[in-house]
């Protein structure tokens, strides 16, 4: 399994809780959002098995990470990601990189 992750700054706080409501229904959705090109839609649906949000609200920083299968959807999902406007508010993008899952162990 791979793991993009996503760091951005500069986030409007205030808009946190609507912004991941709206990003969860786009991803349980099986309706493509109307300012998303087909193939992105499809890169996403197909190849993203996760996804985790993390905010550190008070210094407006969020970082997201997508799972994948392998480094060829990892690669893909960055690619499709990365074609993609973040909506107004949702900061700067400033850092992203792709990891390979070593361990993820659960007490």
């Amino acid at each position: 399994m791979h793991v993009r992750m996503a760091r951005f700054e500069g986030i409007d706080v205030s808009r946190l809780e609507e912004d991941y409501a709206q990003f969860r229904k786009m991803l349980r959705s099986s309706e493509r959002p109307e300012f998303m090109p087909e193939e992105v839609f499809e890169t996403l649906r197909d190849r993203v098995r996760r996804v985790i949000s993390l905010a550190d609200r008070e210094a407006g920083v969020t970082v997201d990470m997508t799972f994948t299968d392998n480094a060829a959807d990892a690669r893909l999902v960055h690619e499709a990601l990365d074609s993609l406007t973040p909506p107004e508010g949702s900061g700067r993008r400033t850092s992203v990189g792709t990891y390979e899952l070593v361990l993820d162990e659960q007490l």
